[in-house]
């Protein structure tokens, strides 16, 4: 493939056929009714001459023969604040697309206060005071070490941490909270994790983005007191969002690399329909890495997404979206018995297949030039599949372990946005979900032995949540937030009443102070409610939520014209915890466990700590710079009343990103580097003579997470380079994830030492790919 491509790469680099300009088209709506805004004027600064455009009745905007690069654009509407863009990439191959949202402005005095702004990293959703930001697509891609995931570009943020190193999987934990606390949401509903491999080793991490850069636009990241809207989640919420196909020409896209194979379309369905289309295809296999592991086995998944957008003159826009994944992993048996050393990887064949997805249909209205209506019904499933075989000593291969587990929830929701006047928003909102599940587990008792049901039941239940918020500017520079959330689970019974408030008072134009407040309450895999350790009995029936109270207090303040810094403290109280009485054990240092059958109590209580800090120079002449840094202390009570660490108390984390971009004659070539240090994970002490006994790991939990793993340094490197050609643009990339090598720990017991010993593993994942855009 290389030898077919270079060539082709080294002729189209050429000046003389390199494309020069591009078409940059766009929207440009209120940001809270979602009316178009017909008239407003869109400018390329520092464009000579003057390139610019105004939106037509719909307001849809085309700016034509912009120059290649990275452009600013200014966008003005009379009574609303002037929006600047910045880092517009224009490229070969493919127009850019924009939705600019711009906010009214309330009239102070004689006039109205209008001043540009550039949003980014500010979050979308304006409800949010506190511990929120977006992140764009092209950050996804171009920080080092996030290799196009959501997840792990978030790891950079203050106060989100990889559960363990991250070298393995993209579980997150937020402020010292179980990665299962973590929320998704797609296009409004909430969704299964969205990872290949999802949830089965950790609840809420899986080993790879189900997401596609190319499909996402920009999107929320929240990390505590969340906004009314946002419920069933303790810990934080991904808000992701697709964006809309081109309406103007179908572009496509190829890539190429060592972990698979990508495609992805978008435009008109028809020539001159307002109806678009964007879907896109991955296939990939370890196939061409798997040497450089030390595994036998094979790792394939694929994954695929689409959005179809169809709006109508009178009945708003339609949507059909969805997403979904397929995973398959084996793993051999070895047959050479003087050589085994482990249980689990010597004496088990192991095959593995799951499935997530998620798709819906979503109903956008205008109603007048103050209210939009948006309406969805959604559904999504989550299936695994997990077999083991296991060596006798005479090398005769047995059943060992059969697991089959299927959950899913179909939704309905409808969310109204209105705008009473430019100094007073209000949403409201309800989500009904039906929650289904079904779980098979079988295991031998001893070798030799057939399989015997260890775990079985299946069930549904109803949960419905609604919600009301409010945002009111009294004063120019002072935003208040106020709202209520509400959430029953008819399963149980539960029912919880969430009270959520903010403030943000300016007090100059380059300084605020934050304050924010929420109860939260979050829901149980629906399984742990139907355990039955004795025949007929589900003790766990009537268990609560688990709950917690939000305050974080704030300061930001932009040092310069590229430099921002934000700091925030805060404190969680979390309360009614799912425990085991009279036990160390607590659901909130849960990871995974699918053979859990115990009853529980809502006795737990924990409290994370902490204080953050974030310095960013946002991409400004082609640099980028991004320090994040978290102080924290996480502790939990169980069912025995004894406080201790949490499981997630690593204490520290910090990261420290930076970027280059140069100009190439008409093309761009990007270096990002990152470096992150992380505390270690608590662990419980080995009971080294049970474990001898038991020949398994087995953890004295009267002394629980009373150790530490060791401390991980991490470090990723990213470089493209993109060629624009006549008519396409081709971009090559490296993308280096674990550089120093980290390692992941884990503990196994030794059969032939006979006792347990720590595993230590961790190799550089480069990932070479090559894209064609066209």
């Amino acid at each position: 493939m290389l030898r077919l491509v270079a060539p082709l790469l080294l002729l189209l680099a050429a000046p003389a056929l390199a494309q020069s300009t591009q078409t940059v088209r766009g929207t440009v709506l209120d940001a809270d009714s979602r009316a178009p805004l017909p008239g407003a004027t869109v400018t390329v600064l520092h464009s000579d001459p003057l390139i610019g455009a105004a939106s037509d009745a719909d307001g849809r905007f085309a700016l034509a023969r912009v120059p290649l690069g990275r452009h600013t654009l200014e966008v003005r509407f009379l009574g609303y604040a002037t929006r600047r863009v910045p880092n517009v990439l224009v490229r070969a191959g493919h127009e850019t697309v924009l939705e600019i949202a711009l906010t009214e402005q309330p009239l102070e005095g004689e006039g109205v206060v209008v001043q540009a702004e550039a949003r980014e990293g500010r979050a979308l959703d304006d409800m949010a005071t506190v511990s929120a930001r977006s992140f764009s697509v092209e950050e996804a891609r171009r920080y080092a070490g996030a290799v196009d995931d959501p997840a792990r570009l978030a790891a950079a943020f203050a106060g989100v941490a990889t559960s363990g190193s991250g070298v393995q999987d993209n579980a997150l934990a937020i402020r010292g909270n179980a990665p299962k606390g973590v929320g998704w949401r797609l296009e409004g509903v909430p969704i299964p994790t969205p990872s290949h491999f999802a949830g089965l080793t950790v609840a809420g991490g899986g080993g790879l983005t189900l997401f596609s850069g190319r499909l996402l636009a920009d999107s929320d990241a929240f990390t505590g007191a969340f906004p009314a809207e946002y419920g069933d989640a303790l810990a934080g919420v991904f808000d992701m969002r697709f964006r809309t196909g081109n309406p103007s020409t179908r572009e496509h896209a190829v890539q190429l690399g060592v972990i698979g194979l990508e495609v992805a379309s978008e435009g008109p369905i028809r020539a001159g329909s307002d109806a678009t289309y964007l879907a896109n295809y991955r296939y990939s296999t370890l196939g061409l890495l798997l040497p450089l592991l030390p595994t036998e086995g094979g790792i394939t998944y694929q994954d695929l997404a689409f959005k179809v957008a169809v709006p109508t003159r009178r009945a708003g826009r339609f949507e059909v979206w969805g997403l979904g994944g397929l995973d398959a992993q084996t793993q051999p048996e070895n047959r050479d018995s003087t050589t085994w050393e482990y249980e689990q990887w010597d004496r088990m064949r192991t095959a593995l297949d799951l499935g997530v997805g998620a798709g819906g249909v979503s109903h956008h209205l205008v109603l007048g030039s103050r209210t939009y209506l948006r309406s969805t019904a959604a559904a999504s499933a989550r299936h695994t599949a997990w077999d083991q075989d296991r060596l006798a000593d005479d090398l005769s291969l047995a059943p060992d372990f059969a697991l089959r587990s299927t959950d899913a929830r179909l939704v309905l929701g409808s969310t109204v946005h209105h705008k009473w006047n430019a100094r007073h928003r209000l949403r409201a909102g309800v989500l009904a979900q039906r929650l289904l599940y079904d779980l098979d587990l079988h295991s031998a008792p001893g070798e030799g032995a057939p399989l015997a049901p260890l775990a079985e039941s299946a069930g549904a239940s109803t949960l419905v949540e609604a919600f009301a918020q409010s945002r009111v500017t009294p004063a120019q520079g002072v935003d208040l937030t106020a709202g209520l959330h509400a959430q029953h689970l008819a399963l149980t019974g539960a029912t919880a009443i969430e009270p959520r408030a903010g403030l943000r008072l300016a007090l100059s134009d380059r300084q605020s102070v934050t304050l924010g407040y929420g109860l939260h309450s979050q829901t149980e895999p629906l399984r742990l409610y139907l355990v039955s350790p004795e025949e007929g009995a589900q003790p766990n029936r009537d268990l609560g939520f688990t709950r917690a109270h939000h305050v974080v207090v704030g300061t930001s303040r932009e040092v310069s014209g590229t430099l921002r810094v934000r700091v925030e403290g805060y404190l969680q109280r979390l309360f009614d915890a799912p425990v085991i009485a009279d036990s160390s054990f607590s659901l909130l240092n849960f990871r995974q466990d699918w053979t859990f059958a115990e009853p529980l109590v809502n006795d737990g209580a924990g409290e994370n700590v902490g204080v953050e800090l974030t310095l960013e120079r946002p991409l400004r002449d082609g640099f980028y710079a991004l320090l994040t840094g978290s102080l924290f202390r996480s502790r939990y009570r169980g069912g025995d009343g004894v406080w201790r660490p949490t499981r997630f108390d690593q204490r520290y984390a910090v990261n420290a990103l930076a970027g280059r971009e140069v100009e190439i004659g008409r093309n761009l070539l990007g270096v990002n580097v990152r470096l992150a240090a992380l505390g270690g994970e608590r662990i419980s002490p080995v009971d080294a003579a049970a474990s001898r006994q038991r020949e398994e790991v087995v953890f004295d939990e009267s002394r629980a997470f009373e150790e530490r793993l060791p401390a991980t340094w991490l470090a990723g490197l990213t470089l493209t380079y993109r060629v624009n050609g006549p008519r396409a643009s081709h971009v090559w990339a490296l993308q280096l994830k674990n550089a120093l090598g980290a390692k992941d720990t884990a503990l196994d017991y030794n059969l032939q030492q006979r006792a347990v010993e720590q595993i230590r593993e961790g190799y550089p994942l480069p990932v070479l790919s090559y894209t064609l855009e066209f």
